[in-house]
């Protein structure tokens, strides 16, 4: 299956977060090999914008043999689906599907991201959206999304609302009338733990649990919560900074 990373440097509230420096690597390069270590993740694109501000990420991505395609920078849905449009073989498209992931979770379990691919292949064909993030009940930055190409390219085609472009997958949620959608949801809840990257507390929060790791590149989830458990000071770095409005649902299965 393809993976497909959205990333830019222009972020608002931090800007030029795609490659600032996290133990060593460009924090989108943690997600990159997170992905590849996926076992049912085969491919791998970044999707970034042509805003010149994005030209030293293209180069530094292609100079690390990441596959990069640059598309419309608020109308992501449409860069999601130019990117399929442009890389992805036509023949794969009618059975195919894609993973969306965002550059900013430099933490994102391979475990988590093949447990949601899983859901959506035991029965191939029964759904054309899976996530694990509606309700939201892992760590904030280990959300994961699986869309069927198909269901892509029809909400790209048919989605006039900006929000829903500029954050890719609510047309297809927002209308179960058209699209079959189905949600993940487990325990304990972990809703509250906050792994992702928007602000300087965040930043200050990921070295910290990365200092923690010298001699382990990609530490899992269970292996943070226990670290965690015995450092409650590491979360209190960015324990203030409030979790997306977009996942705080409680919608399950739609």
């Amino acid at each position: 299956m393809t993976a497909i990373i959205q990333a830019r440097m222009g972020s608002t509230r931090l800007p030029g977060k795609s490659l600032m420096d996290l133990a060593g690597k460009p924090v989108v390069m943690h997600l990159v090999d997170r992905a590849k270590s996926a076992r049912l993740i085969d491919r791998v694109i970044v999707a970034t914008t042509t805003a010149a501000t994005d030209d030293i990420l293209e180069q530094r991505l292609k100079k690390a043999g990441v596959l990069v395609f640059r598309g419309a920078k608020n109308d992501v849905l449409n860069r999601y689906a130019q990117t399929v449009r442009a890389i992805i073989p036509e023949k794969e498209r009618d059975a195919g599907a894609v993973v969306r992931l965002t550059a900013d979770d430099p933490l994102k379990d391979p475990a988590v991201m093949d447990a949601t691919i899983d859901t959506f292949l035991a029965e191939r064909g029964r759904w054309d959206y899976v996530s694990n993030n509606q309700p939201p009940w892992l760590p904030e930055g280990q959300d994961t999304e699986i869309l069927s190409i198909k269901a892509l390219l029809a909400a790209d085609d048919a989605c006039d609302d900006a929000d829903e472009r500029e954050h890719v997958t609510p047309y297809l949620y927002n209308h179960p009338e058209k699209f079959r959608c189905h949600n993940l949801h487990g325990t304990p809840d972990l809703s509250a733990c906050r792994w992702t990257l928007d602000t300087a507390m965040d930043m200050a929060f990921f070295k910290a649990v990365f200092a923690q790791f010298p001699n382990e590149p990609m530490p899992r989830i269970d292996q943070i919560l226990s670290l965690l458990d015995r450092k409650p000071e590491i979360a209190a770095l960015n324990s203030q900074v409030a979790r997306s409005a977009l996942y705080r649902t409680e919608t399950g299965d739609h």
